[in-house]
C-alpha cells in the first residue's frame, strides 16, 4: 500500500515537472538584448524592476513594462498639453495628457480616489515629461491636481536636487521617488529662470492609467524612434486619390504622414480643450480638437469629445481616413485572473471590443489577433446597424472611441481590429497590446467645404450604470460587464454585497455576513447531509459483510445494498445534494470577484498593508520568487511569484472536514481511496492558489460553518433493549432524527461499534 502511494506521488510529480520543463524548452524565453545596445538605450526606458524597492510589489511583469514612462525623454519639437484634473473633487474625473506628436492622447490618468495602480506602491509626484537639461532634470508639463501642481511646480522648471540627492536626469528623478511611499514629504530644489528655489511636496498614491504609453523591452537601433507602441487615437490617410497605404498597418502614406509627426498646437484658454492642426503636400489640412465632454456646466465622467476636420486647400481631392482607438490598458491581474468569452473562446488581457446598434458586443480575443487566426479580420459598417463603439475591453477598465450622430456623424466604412506591440511568447502572449481602428468612407473634398466628423472617447472603469450611457441608444458599453453562464447567481449576490459594504464599510465583512446568509439558508439541507454521512459510517459493517457475502456475484450485492439502503431510508446521494447547491454560489461568487470593479481594491484590512489589500487578487503574503524555481514562481507558473495564505487555509479546512464527514475504511481497498483523496486535495491546492482571496475567505467562513455544525450535532445513543446491528442502526436513526441536543456526530457510531464488539464476546 505504501508503495502504491509513493508511485502515485512520484508519477503526479513527474508529469508536473514535465510539463514545466517540455514547455520551457518548447517555448524558451527571448534572449536578453547585447549589453552595448542596452548601455546604449535611454535610461529613463529601462525596465521598472530594476529600480523597485525590495520590499514593493512586482512591476506589471509583461513583455512591455511601463517603467515611469513619464520621465522618458521629450524629442525635439513636442510639446504636451493636459486637460481634465487629479483633483478627485473634479466632475472629469480624470487628468488627460496631449502630446504634438501624432496629435495623441499619451495617457488618461484617473482621478477617483478608489482607482489607483495596483502594482507601483511608490511616490508619486506626477507624470512631468522630464529631459535632462545643463543643471538637473526639466519639467515638460504639469497636469492640475498632481502633487507636482499643489507644490507649485511648472513646466520649464529643472528639478537639482530630491531630498539633497543630485537629480542629474530622469532616471535619476525615477530612482530617487521609487525609494519613497505615498504621504512622504521630499523637498524638491528647483532652478527657475535661474534662480533657485525649495519646494515641499507631499507625495501621493500612483493613479490608475487606463491609457498610457507601453514601452518595449528591447532597445531600438534607431534613437530617433520611439521605443513604446503607438500611442492613442492616433489619426492616419487610409488612401487619397487612388493611392493607398501599404498592407503593414501601421506604415502610412509617403508624403502623407500624420501618426508619427509634430503637429501645430493651440490650447484654450479655458484649459478645456486643445485644438491640433497639419498641413499636408497637394493642398489638404488636417484638425484635430479634444474637448472634455460637455454633460451641464461641470463636464461629463470619464468623457472626452473628438473633433477632426479635413479641408482641401489646393483644389479637390478624395480622402480616406482611419482613426485608432486606445493603447496600452491596464495588464494588472493577468497572471491569476481568466475573462471569460461569450463563445468559449480565449480572452487575453485585452481585447478588441465592437458594437453594432441592434446587437450585443462582440470581444475579438487579442490571442487570436495576434497570431492572425482571424477569418474576417475587417467588420464592414453597414447603413441600417451603424456602429456604437469600438475600443479596447480590460479586466475591469475600457475604453472606446464612439461615433457621435447628426449632423456631424462620422460616415465609417469598417473597423478593424489591430496589433500595436510586440507579440510575447507562450502564456505571456496574452499581454499583446491591441487597439481597433475605424476607416471613413471616401471624402469628396473641397476648398471652403471642410468636412466635420465627431467622437466621443470614453475611457474609465466597467461600472455597468455608467457604461450605458456611452455607445448608441439600445447599444450601449454596458454588456462589456460579463458574467457568464453564472450571471443570475452573480448579479444578486453583487447587489447583497454592495448594499452590506453600504453599511458595514468592508467588504471582507460584507463576505463573511454573506456566507453567514447562505450557510444559514441551506442549514435544512447541511444537517440533512450530516445526518447521511452519520448513517453510512453505521451502514459500513453492515455493507462490508454484503460485500463478503456476495463477493462473487456483483448482482446480489448490489441488490442487497440497495435494499439494506431502503430499509434504513439511507439516500447515497443525499450528501452530494449541498456541492450541487453551491456550484452555482461558488461560481458566481467567482465571476463577481473576477468582474466587479468595486471589490477590485478592497481590502480585508487596510490598503497600507500589502498583504490582503485587494480581495479580487491572490493575498500574497510573500515573495518567494527569489527562493524557488522560475518554473514555479513565474507569474505564468504554477504557483506564481506569491506565497498565498488563503488557499492553504482553505485546502486544511477542506481535509478536516473532508475527515469528520468521510466513514471508517472498512477495507484495504476503500483505505487506499481514502488516502488517494487527500492527496488529490493537495493538487487542488494547486488550482486554487491564484483565485481571489475573498473567494478563498468564503471557502473558509462556509468550512468552519460545516465543521461547527459536524462538531455540534447530537451525541446518540441506542435505544435500550434493541438487539443486533440493524436495532442498533435504527434506534441510532431515530435519535439522529429527534435529538437538537450538542455533541459529537461520531457518538453513535462508536456506540454501535461497542454494541458489535461486545456481542462478539458473548
Amino acid at each position: 500500500m505504501e508503495r502504491r502511494y509513493v508511485s502515485f506521488f512520484a508519477i503526479s510529480l513527474a508529469i508536473i515537472l514535465g510539463t514545466q520543463a517540455l514547455q520551457a524548452w518548447l517555448f524558451p524565453k527571448p534572449a536578453a538584448p547585447p549589453a552595448e545596445q542596452v548601455a546604449a538605450a535611454p535610461a529613463a526606458d529601462t525596465e521598472a524592476d530594476a529600480a523597485r524597492p525590495a520590499d514593493a510589489a512586482p512591476a506589471d511583469p509583461s513583455p512591455a513594462a511601463t517603467a515611469d514612462e513619464a520621465q522618458m525623454t521629450a524629442t525635439a519639437g513636442r510639446v504636451r498639453h493636459t486637460i481634465g484634473s487629479l483633483d478627485p473633487a473634479g466632475a472629469t474625473k480624470m487628468l488627460v495628457t496631449l502630446t504634438s506628436r501624432g496629435a495623441a492622447v499619451e495617457r488618461i490618468e484617473l482621478a477617483d480616489e478608489r482607482f489607483h495602480d495596483q502594482d507601483d506602491r511608490s511616490g508619486y509626484l506626477g507624470h512631468l515629461a522630464c529631459e535632462e537639461a545643463a543643471e538637473g532634470c526639466r519639467i515638460n508639463v504639469v497636469g492640475p491636481g498632481t502633487p507636482a501642481d499643489r507644490a507649485g511646480l511648472r513646466a520649464g522648471d529643472v528639478i537639482v536636487r530630491v531630498d539633497g540627492v543630485a537629480i542629474p536626469g530622469p532616471r535619476a528623478l525615477h530612482d530617487a521617488l521609487a525609494a519613497t511611499r505615498p504621504g512622504r514629504n521630499v523637498v524638491i530644489e528647483i532652478l527657475r529662470d535661474g534662480a533657485a528655489e525649495s519646494r515641499a511636496v507631499v507625495l501621493e498614491r500612483r493613479p490608475l492609467e487606463v491609457v498610457r504609453p507601453e514601452f518595449r523591452t528591447a532597445p531600438v537601433a534607431d534613437a530617433d524612434t520611439e521605443r513604446h507602441d503607438p500611442l492613442s487615437f492616433r489619426l492616419s490617410i487610409e488612401s487619397r486619390d487612388g493611392r493607398r497605404r501599404s498592407t503593414q498597418p501601421l506604415e502610412e502614406i509617403r508624403g502623407q504622414e500624420l501618426a508619427d509627426v509634430d503637429w501645430e498646437t493651440e490650447p484654450a484658454a479655458d484649459g478645456r480643450s486643445v485644438r491640433f492642426t497639419r498641413g499636408l503636400p497637394g493642398g489638404l489640412r488636417v484638425t484635430k480638437e479634444y474637448r472634455l465632454a460637455a454633460a451641464g456646466a461641470e463636464g461629463r465622467p470619464y468623457g472626452l469629445e473628438l473633433l477632426i476636420e479635413l479641408e482641401g486647400t489646393g483644389g479637390e481631392t478624395i480622402v480616406a481616413y482611419a482613426l485608432d482607438g486606445p493603447t496600452g490598458l491596464p495588464t494588472e491581474g493577468w497572471w491569476y485572473a481568466q475573462r471569460v468569452a461569450r463563445d468559449w473562446g480565449s480572452l487575453a488581457v485585452r481585447d478588441v471590443a465592437l458594437r453594432f446598434a441592434g446587437k450585443p458586443s462582440t470581444l475579438i480575443s487579442g490571442l487570436k489577433v495576434a497570431d492572425g487566426s482571424l477569418e474576417h479580420p475587417a467588420a464592414t459598417i453597414p447603413d441600417d446597424t451603424p456602429l456604437s463603439f469600438a475600443g479596447v475591453d480590460a479586466l475591469y477598465f475600457a475604453s472606446a472611441l464612439i461615433p457621435g450622430t447628426g449632423a456631424d456623424a462620422p460616415l465609417l466604412a469598417e473597423a478593424r481590429p489591430l496589433v500595436v506591440g510586440d507579440v510575447p511568447v507562450a502564456a505571456r502572449k496574452k499581454l499583446v497590446d491591441v487597439t481597433s481602428r475605424v476607416v471613413s468612407r471616401d471624402l469628396s473634398l473641397s476648398p471652403g467645404r471642410p468636412i466635420r466628423h465627431r467622437y466621443e472617447i470614453f475611457a474609465g472603469p466597467k461600472q455597468p450604470e455608467l457604461l450605458r450611457g456611452f455607445g448608441a441608444a439600445g447599444a450601449g458599453m454596458d454588456d462589456l460587464v460579463y458574467y457568464g453562464w453564472f450571471g443570475w447567481v452573480a448579479r444578486p449576490m453583487i447587489a447583497i454585497l454592495h448594499a452590506l459594504h453600504a453599511v458595514i464599510g468592508n467588504y471582507g465583512l460584507a463576505i463573511l455576513l454573506l456566507t453567514v446568509m447562505v450557510r444559514g439558508a441551506m442549514f435544512p439541507v447541511s444537517r440533512k447531509q450530516a445526518i447521511s454521512s452519520q448513517k453510512m459510517q453505521l451502514l459500513q459493517p453492515e455493507m462490508k459483510a454484503i460485500s463478503e457475502k456476495y463477493a462473487n456475484d456483483p448482482e446480489k450485492r448490489t441488490r442487497a445494498t440497495q435494499e439494506l439502503w431502503r430499509k434504513h431510508n439511507y439516500n447515497p446521494m443525499g450528501g452530494c445534494l449541498l456541492v450541487f447547491i453551491q456550484v452555482p454560489i461558488f461560481m458566481g461568487l467567482y465571476r463577481s470577484l473576477a468582474t466587479d470593479v468595486e471589490l477590485r481594491q478592497a481590502p480585508l484590512f487596510s490598503t497600507a498593508l500589502r498583504w490582503c489589500s485587494n480581495l479580487a487578487a491572490p493575498d500574497m503574503l510573500w515573495d518567494w520568487s527569489r527562493y524557488l524555481p522560475s518554473f514555479l514562481t513565474a507569474p505564468e507558473g504554477w504557483l506564481g511569484p506569491y506565497l498565498n495564505l488563503f488557499p492553504l487555509l482553505t485546502i486544511g479546512l477542506f481535509l478536516w472536514q473532508q475527515k469528520l464527514f468521510m466513514p471508517p475504511a472498512v477495507d484495504e481497498q476503500q483505505k487506499m481511496q481514502q488516502q488517494v483523496m487527500n492527496y488529490m486535495m493537495w493538487f487542488m491546492a494547486l488550482m486554487f492558489f491564484k483565485v481571489p482571496c475573498g473567494l478563498c475567505l468564503y471557502f473558509i467562513a462556509s468550512s468552519l460553518w460545516g465543521i461547527a455544525e459536524r462538531l455540534w450535532l447530537p451525541k446518540t445513543l441506542p435505544a435500550a433493549g434493541s438487539a443486533g446491528a440493524g436495532g442498533v442502526v435504527d434506534a441510532t436513526f431515530t435519535a439522529l432524527g429527534k435529538s437538537a441536543g450538542k455533541g459529537s456526530a461520531n457518538g453513535a457510531a462508536g456506540a454501535a461499534r461497542e454494541k458489535r464488539q461486545a456481542r462478539k464476546k458473548r
